[in-house]
């Protein structure tokens, strides 16, 4: 794992027997697609459309655990189960709970990007 960064994104390029070069080029897919649904989200939350939060989160906890962002993909775990058990009260846990995880996402985004800067790619 490199020192310089908090996820393993060595450890998935050798996974994955690609070049750092080919794994930027995922990575920037990723964080583009995390910023579309994390728009997306933000928007269905003003809405409480539960149905669409549902989905997007599903599809961000399978794209953040075959990426191994491991706090992206813990978050969307407390926040299914939230959902899964949501009251008619307890939407505001909810938003809490999303709000969290954009911070989590703009973090990860972030991190991931200073690292392949390091590296001489720009995502």
């Amino acid at each position: 794992m490199d020192s310089d960064c908090r996820y393993d994104l060595k450890g998935f390029s050798d996974l994955l027997g690609l070049p750092i070069e080919n794994i930027a080029d995922l990575f920037s897919d990723l964080t583009k697609e995390i910023n579309s649904e994390v728009f997306k989200l933000k928007t269905y939350l003003c809405e409480k459309d539960l149905d669409q939060l549902k989905q997007i989160n599903h599809n961000i906890k399978g794209i953040s655990a075959n990426y191994r962002i491991l706090d992206i993909y813990e978050e969307t775990l407390e926040i299914s189960n939230a959902l899964t058990n949501i009251t008619n009260g307890d939407f505001m846990h909810i938003e809490s709970l999303f709000n969290n995880f954009f911070v989590i996402c703009e973090n990860a985004i972030k991190e991931i990007a200073c690292y392949f800067e390091q590296k001489g790619f720009v995502i």
